[in-house]
């Protein structure tokens, strides 16, 4: 009975994880998804659902906003306007030329109607040069949110393939974790066998029926933290935690030894998007210093008023759409602020240091992905060779196991050495399961440091 909810509780837990019901979006009909989950489906699901990633789609929006507001600049300026004002007075006193102030005897009261329209145009012709500037300063900023909205992307990847293997490697451990249950069970079942014939003592019995006990505690807390595992990669995609699926084993442990490290190291100076943003903004913040330069040239400015006025008698119409007295006006305006305090100083020289910034922002990214990659590549090397001799101690502790198991039956050896082995062949499966996802994890954060994924066979 115990087994049996046991294997269904793994069932349950290992073959339908959290994503198949539906998304939904209104009391819309459920979508049908597919009830398996590869490492590609959750990276297409997380373009499509992570929150962190669409705010780093929407920056990279206001980023390209820019561009548009930087070339509107280089537009005219237009302006239509019409007025139409009626004003009602009254004159009591009046100032005599004596400069005595004198009263009316008949206030005089009188209107005053007027209307007028005028279309105007200003050009910023020259803008301390400026202008030109601004527009490839914009261009960058907006290159460098489009990058900084790809490293985000890349970086989610690089988690969510950690966290696809973590949960992998829980639902292993939970297939492990209930054979040893099984073995413990077969162990009781051996034990009993024997103290019935007076093989051996009841404290036999005892123990394997403590050990099945422990391990059952142990296996309700693998099922725990494989549901933690995917719970964390549920919510890092971006879906809700009700949908149900069933992840797909993908994992592949290549050798890494046809992986030359400079060559990994050449690829991350070009692939890897975090670099490139820095590039980005270090152009951009080239730009902005010559924005700041610009302010000390001169600015010139072009205006044209085309203006059609008229004053109406009190009896007119308010509301007169054509005047019929006009004008015309043009302008050009030269102005050169020669001095302005230490303001211009004050921008150039905060525009140098954030271009010296920028620059130093590189060089400290580029020494630490060419640390990270070498050092992903040592571990990989390691996980590698972990995987290839946990394999060779698995093989020996199966063999074991079963060697000592028929001793065992036959009153060869003890129960505590039968306890040993099982414990020691555990061990080993944990460590091979452990060592292969490792290997996993190892190459996602590798493939993040490079900017792309490595090739697979």
């Amino acid at each position: 009975m115990v087994r049996a909810e046991r294997a269904s509780r793994l069932r349950r837990i290992g073959a339908l994880v959290i994503l198949g019901v539906a998304l939904y979006a209104a009391p819309a009909p459920a979508q049908e998804v597919d009830t398996v989950m590869s490492l590609s489906d959750a990276w297409s699901l997380l373009g499509e659902n992570s929150p962190g990633y669409r705010a780093a789609l929407a920056r990279a929006d206001v980023a390209g906003e820019g561009v548009w507001s930087a070339w509107g600049s280089w537009i005219p300026t237009a302006n239509w306007r019409m007025n139409f004002s009626r004003n009602e007075f009254t004159t009591r006193t009046f100032l005599d030329p004596t400069g005595v102030v004198q009263r009316l005897d008949d206030p005089i009261t009188d209107v005053a109607k007027s209307a007028s329209n005028s279309l105007t145009f200003n050009w910023s012709l020259f803008r301390n040069g400026t202008r030109i500037f601004d527009v490839g300063a914009a261009n960058a900023s907006a290159r460098a949110a489009d990058l900084s909205a790809v490293a985000t992307l890349v970086g989610l990847e690089s988690e969510v393939a950690i966290q696809y293997w973590e949960a992998l490697k829980q639902q292993e451990l939970v297939r492990l974790a209930d054979e040893l249950l099984a073995a413990r069970q077969r162990d009781v079942e051996i034990a009993d066998a024997r103290f019935r014939i007076a093989a051996v003592s009841q404290s036999d019995v005892l123990q394997a029926q403590v050990q099945v006990g422990q391990t059952e505690v142990a296996l309700l807390q693998t099922e725990q933290q494989a549901l933690a595992a995917l719970r964390e990669l549920s919510a890092t995609i971006g879906l809700p935690e009700e949908l149900r699926y069933q992840l797909r084993d993908t994992a592949t442990v290549l050798d890494p030894q046809g992986l030359v490290v400079d060559t990994l190291v050449s690829l991350a100076r070009i692939y890897n998007p975090e670099l490139q943003r820095l590039d980005a903004e270090i152009t951009a913040a080239n730009k902005r210093l010559w924005v700041s330069r610009g302010s000390w040239l001169p600015n010139i400015d072009l205006s044209l008023s085309l203006t059609r006025s008229e004053q109406l008698p009190e009896d007119a119409n308010l509301i007169d759409f054509g005047p019929e007295n006009s004008s015309t006006f043009f302008a050009v305006a030269f102005n050169w602020p020669l001095v302005n305090g230490f303001e211009k100083k004050w921008r150039t020289g905060e525009a140098s240091a954030r271009l010296q910034e920028a620059r130093s922002n590189k060089v400290a990214q580029l020494l630490e992905t060419d640390k990270d990659v070498r050092n992903q590549y040592d571990a990989l090397d390691v996980d590698y060779r972990s995987v290839q001799i946990r394999t060779r101690l698995v093989d020996m502790a199966r063999e074991n196991v079963r060697l000592t198991t028929e001793r065992y039956r036959i009153g060869a050896a003890t129960y505590v050495e039968l306890q040993q082995v099982t414990t020691q062949a555990s061990d080993a499966e944990r460590g091979l399961i452990e060592a292969r996802y490792n290997f996993m994890q190892t190459l996602a954060r590798l493939e993040a440091a490079l900017g792309r994924p490595l090739p697979r066979p």
